[in-house]
């Protein structure tokens, strides 16, 4: 890896995301206007992602200079919450194992949810660890459940009623709902479909008893379908809003960088 001069050094933060298909980077520098890039990779579908990244970090000059912070974001449906109360790290490969007894060789790893006291256990290919590790061994590893409930819970302090927040990206959303800011419920459910979205948005609505008329469902996405959503589910709940992305960073350096997806804009701002 090419070393670079220490002011580089000490001024750069690397963010690499990975989901099922997706691999993207993002390089913060403060002294740079504007202070952000982002990559999106272009991923071949014909070989795996561990090999899609082995080629980026060869070929991809961002991944070639050294970096003051490397932050990993696992953007996947396998994660699993356990109390902090309760929880012990020496146990997390087995409890990942028994809730995913299909997944290959996977290294595990966690999040503490100081708020919620609450830890986030969530695996990553261990061929895709092995390589970002090797290449930069003080990485962090975050999952994308991990940042989003954090920033989330900031946001749902006030008022009385529940609130439902519904993230869309890739194939997937990912639903959080929260009584003044605390968790009641996460699960990420795989689709690509606005129907089935709305299926399971009010199958969850109705297991937790929400009010149709005075608790809120804010939804946001990384494509169009979070405004269809919208759209569609209005006839059912009241209180249906559309998140504004320029709103939600508006003192923040991210803000006007929409192409970045919104997960990665949390774990950049939220302070992990």
């Amino acid at each position: 890896m090419q070393v670079t001069g220490n002011n580089t050094i000490n001024n750069k933060s690397l963010s690499i995301r990975i989901s099922t298909n997706g691999l993207s980077f993002c390089i913060y520098a403060p002294s740079d206007n504007p202070p952000y890039i982002y990559n999106k990779y272009r991923v071949r579908p014909t070989i795996s992602m561990a090999a899609n990244l082995k080629d980026a970090l060869l070929n991809e000059p961002l991944l070639k200079e050294d970096y003051q912070r490397v932050n990993v974001m696992v953007t996947s449906p396998h994660f699993t919450l356990v109390p902090t109360s309760s929880f012990k790290s020496e146990d997390i490969q087995d409890l990942y194992s028994f809730n995913f007894p299909k997944d290959g060789p996977m290294h595990v790893s966690f999040n503490i949810l100081r708020r919620q006291s609450l830890a986030i256990v969530f695996g990553l290919d261990k061929n895709i660890h092995q390589l970002i590790t090797d290449d930069f061994p003080r990485a962090r590893f975050y999952a994308s459940a991990s940042t989003l409930a954090e920033f989330f819970a900031e946001r749902s302090t006030g008022g009385r009623m529940l609130k439902m927040y519904a993230y869309i990206h890739e194939r997937e959303m990912t639903l959080f709902v929260f009584e003044h800011g605390r968790l009641l419920f996460v699960n990420t459910f795989e689709s690509a479909h606005v129907i089935d979205y709305q299926y399971f948005i009010l199958n969850v609505w109705k297991q937790l008893e929400m009010n149709q008329l005075t608790d809120m469902l804010f939804v946001v996405g990384d494509n169009d379908m979070a405004s269809q959503l919208v759209s569609s589910i209005s006839t059912y709940i009241k209180s249906v809003e559309l998140i504004n992305r320029e709103d939600d960073f508006s003192t923040k350096l991210t803000r006007g960088n929409s192409i970045i997806p919104y997960d990665l804009q949390t774990l950049l701002v939220c302070g992990f």
